[in-house]
């Protein structure tokens, strides 16, 4: 009986973490993301991210892209920016939250490669494989990956990273 009841509680865990959009387990329960002012725990506060060019803001929903385990952070783009081509050691999923974002594969920027993603659509960002990405309007996106990853961002063309 104890058996049933634990597969029952993970199993209705599970169909509320993926039937909900914008829900994170957190502090031992589901917690609503939805807004900027919206976050896992108080104390997590947005900033500008360092290893983008400036414009943007960011936040770290749920663990450490340093740390062992899956991490979710949020990346707030002003319409118009333009993200260069750069790639990712581990698999990421991207989930657009708010606003036209447009995706393209490749080492070199190319509008003519890009996909356009508006909210709710969601897909996957391999491995090192280079990738591009351009705001039409204001976005918000929702990134997910598993740590630890020593480096989160590595550019194509070191000119373009910000952090040099």
């Amino acid at each position: 009986m104890n058996r049933l009841v634990s597969l029952l509680s993970a199993a209705c865990v599970i169909v509320a973490a993926f039937a909900l959009p914008g829900r994170v387990c957190a502090d031992g329960g589901l917690r609503v993301l939805m807004k900027d002012a919206d976050t896992a725990a108080a104390d997590l506060q947005w900033s500008e991210p360092k290893a983008i060019p400036a414009g943007t803001r960011m936040i770290m929903v749920y663990g450490s892209p340093a740390e062992a385990g899956p991490y979710i952070f949020r990346v707030w783009f002003p319409a118009g920016y333009k993200l260069p081509p750069h790639r990712h050691t581990d698999k990421r999923q991207v989930t657009v939250l708010e606003g036209s974002y447009w995706s393209g594969a490749g080492e070199t920027f190319v509008q003519e490669r890009l996909k356009r993603f508006g909210p709710r659509d969601h897909y996957i960002t391999e491995a090192d494989v280079p990738h591009f990405a351009w705001a039409e309007t204001d976005v918000l996106i929702q990134e997910a990956g598993i740590g630890p990853i020593a480096t989160p961002i590595q550019y194509v063309r070191s000119e373009d990273d910000p952090r040099r």
